[in-house]
């Protein structure tokens, strides 16, 4: 009884989803490998810009980045790889984005005059999606504020901040690690839950009461509509 008490204590173990970002100074490694101290979009606010931006001018702003081996990127629009997407709010940025961009894209002031931006981000733990909101003025561009997916390979929408809110039915679950590799979802309702591995490969979907047995031993992480969960599989 005290053996399946432990590991009880991995259900309900939340992770935070969507957090923000930093806008401003840190270390940018360029094409050529060579690390400056610029301005730019640091997501996971580690010091280390994942996106310059330039300070051109108001009509030619630029934004470069590490492109290489599916890393970085900036979400493009239908004029070019060159350009940046001006996207409304609630657009979804994902795997199936746009991600054609070879290393720097343009975004200017014939864009609406706010407008969100979709990222790609290469992290440690893997790829992450995330967005920034762009304020145009007649005179300035100014970056606001960026947010990205703290699960690998999840998609976010433009201009969500996320909640900590967890309202009495999503609270009404358990997730826990059975043995055999199996991870067993007890639910009160017919939601949907979705189990990643740590690469953010999604592995198995279910609905409600469930019992999924994993490919692998590991650590995985399993999300609802609202919140994420860590299971260690034995």
């Amino acid at each position: 009884m005290a053996f399946a008490t432990a590991l009880m204590l991995f259900a309900g173990t939340s992770l935070a989803q969507i957090r923000q970002g930093v806008i401003g100074n840190g270390v940018f490694e360029d094409s050529d490998g060579n690390p400056s101290t610029v301005y730019g979009l640091d997501f996971n606010d580690d010091g280390h810009l994942e996106f310059k931006l330039s300070t051109y001018s108001i009509t030619n702003d630029y934004i470069i980045y590490n492109w290489t081996d599916g890393g970085n990127n900036v979400c493009n629009s239908s004029m070019g790889w060159d350009y940046a997407a001006a996207l409304s709010q609630g657009t979804a940025i994902g795997p199936s984005s746009n991600w054609e961009g070879q290393g720097d894209c343009m975004v200017n002031s014939t864009y609406p005059s706010q407008y969100f931006l979709g990222f790609r981000i290469r992290l440690d733990d893997g790829v992450h999606y995330g967005w920034a909101m762009v304020n145009v003025s007649s005179t300035a561009l100014n970056w606001v504020k960026i947010y990205y997916q703290a699960t690998p390979g999840m998609a976010i929408n433009a201009g969500d901040e996320g909640s900590s809110a967890i309202t009495e039915a999503e609270a009404n679950y358990e997730i826990f690690a059975t043995g055999n590799n199996t991870i067993r979802i007890n639910a009160e309702n017919d939601e949907e839950f979705r189990i990643y591995d740590l690469s953010g490969r999604n592995v198995a979907t279910c609905h409600g009461n469930s019992a999924v047995v994993m490919p692998n031993k590991g650590v995985y992480v399993v999300k609802n509509r609202n919140t994420a969960n860590k299971v260690i599989v034995f």
